[in-house]
């Protein structure tokens, strides 16, 4: 576990330094924090503490060992499905907040392209609207046929 937390502080460090160019490099040059930036970069750092805690349900999940009740197998399968249709959700998020830093500081850095930049930026918000739309059916059409298998096995103790 306290590999874990090393791995995870480290993953956050290195965020927080690729994408705001560094917490002291803010302290020395004596900018004020940017409270936009701030909080996008505390949301790439949210996600990423939790793709790893998905990751390690979903290692666990997979080391599950085999049951011979082919009911609860699917039950295990659809969780599986269901846990990482939710982190390729929060991947994509995490890529609209690491596009989003981008282009603040490109336009930052370029305040002539500001159009283009929103031009880009409102394109990729759709894409990304659209994604989480085809995530949000397909983890509805997951928790129907996750109920349907539930009701299925909890029927052997009614019947």
């Amino acid at each position: 576990m306290k590999l874990h937390m090393q791995a995870l502080l480290g993953m956050g460090l290195l965020t927080l330094v690729g994408c705001g160019n560094g917490v002291s490099a803010l302290h020395h040059e004596r900018h004020p924090v940017d409270p936009v930036l701030e909080m996008l970069h505390r949301g790439i750092l949210d996600l990423e503490e939790n793709v790893a805690e998905l990751n390690e349900r979903i290692a666990e999940l997979q080391h599950l060992p085999p049951v011979p009740d082919s009911t609860v197998q699917e039950l295990r399968a659809l969780d599986l499905s269901g846990w990482q249709l939710h982190q390729r959700q929060w991947l994509v998020q995490r890529e609209r907040l690491f596009f989003a830093v981008h282009q603040i500081q490109r336009a930052q850095a370029d305040s002539s392209n500001r159009p283009g930049l929103w031009t880009e930026w409102t394109g990729r918000q759709q894409e990304f609207l659209n994604a989480l739309e085809h995530l949000r059916a397909q983890r509805h059409a997951l928790e129907r046929k996750r109920l349907a298998v539930e009701s299925e096995l909890l029927e052997r103790y009614f019947k």
